[in-house]
């Protein structure tokens, strides 16, 4: 589904000049995509107001607390991911070759920096929830207030110095740059994501052990169910994605139904995540007609926070539930 891989566009061309079961493999392929797409156009729309909702929420409706500024920059990123793969589904599907080009440099450029943005982010959330439970009390005593606007703010540039130019040369203006230079720009992205990979793996391992570890003496906290099962969606349909982009994407090895699959289990991930935050705000709490608000904040509660203690929370849900 990348706009500028030339692979994906071999089967429509090679049709055109064969006949017989070849032709009748392309226009199962045809049949394929457009299933796909079409599918993949109703979870991202689904996703982008699932996220447009928890944006809306975290702004103006919830006092923000430092963990909830990680969700509200990782609804920000999916949302722009989500958004820019609805315009290139659409304009997939109606083909207007006057939009091509434009469209095909803002989704690249887009979809590459917030794929990096969102797995930094999960990074950054497992990680500072791993060490408030290893370490609770140098966690409550050091942890910085700014941190997460610092963090998220450094991913941001971070993805953008490394993700824009890369784009840029070696997708966009492949002939302006020699291999060297992409090849290099390829690696410092590839070595950044594999970085920001192994650390939430390895800090989301550490949280499940533990959970494993105390779950007959003390019932887990919602937060860090949210978390894993945050990372544990992600791992399971963002990252194939990331594999087709960096190995099957330009080698022998690209398989074109992988592709396309990949694609459409990438906007399962960054849809999944509002949904994630209300089952989990949910949770053990029958009343049908709460407000969203109510729910997301209980949810995204943070306990190992001083700011946050239990009767502040407590009080703010009974309060929340009058119109504002």
């Amino acid at each position: 589904m990348m706009p500028f891989n030339l692979i994906t566009e071999l089967p429509q061309n090679h049709s055109e000049q064969t006949s017989g079961p070849t032709t009748s493999y392309n226009r199962t392929t045809d049949a394929f995509d457009e299933f796909v797409r079409c599918l993949t156009l109703f979870t991202c729309l689904c996703g982008a107001l699932g996220n447009g909702i928890v944006l809306w929420l975290l702004t103006f409706h919830i006092k923000r607390t430092p963990f909830s500024f990680y969700v509200l920059s990782l609804a920000a990123s999916d949302f722009t991911y989500l958004f820019l793969e609805v315009i290139w589904v659409i304009n997939y599907l109606i083909y207007r070759p006057m939009f091509q080009n434009i469209v095909n440099l803002l989704t690249n450029m887009g979809l590459h920096v917030t794929f990096t943005v969102g797995l930094g982010l999960l990074a950054s959330i497992s990680t500072q929830r791993c060490l408030s439970i290893l370490f609770p009390i140098w966690y409550r005593n050091h942890h910085p207030k700014r941190g997460p606007m610092v963090v998220c703010g450094l991913l941001w540039i971070l993805s953008l110095l490394l993700n824009l130019p890369k784009v840029y040369y070696c997708v966009v203006k492949v002939e302006i740059l020699p291999p060297s230079g992409c090849d290099t720009m390829s690696k410092l992205s590839g070595a950044l994501m594999l970085s920001m990979l192994i650390l939430m793996t390895l800090s989301s391992l550490i949280l499940f052990i533990r959970i494993l570890w105390s779950a007959r003496k003390y019932k887990p906290k919602k937060l860090v169910i949210l978390i894993l099962l945050t990372v544990f969606v992600f791992l399971l349909c963002a990252v194939p994605h990331g594999i087709n982009h960096s190995v099957f994407n330009w080698s022998a090895m690209y398989n074109h139904t992988f592709h396309e699959i990949s694609y459409f289990l990438s906007c399962v991930n960054s849809s999944a995540n509002p949904f994630i935050y209300f089952f989990i705000g949910s949770l053990r709490h029958q009343r049908l007609k709460e407000p969203l608000r109510v729910v997301l904040q209980r949810a995204l509660r943070d306990d190992s926070d001083p700011s946050e203690d239990r009767g502040t929370s407590t009080r703010t849900d009974t309060t929340l539930d009058t119109p504002a």
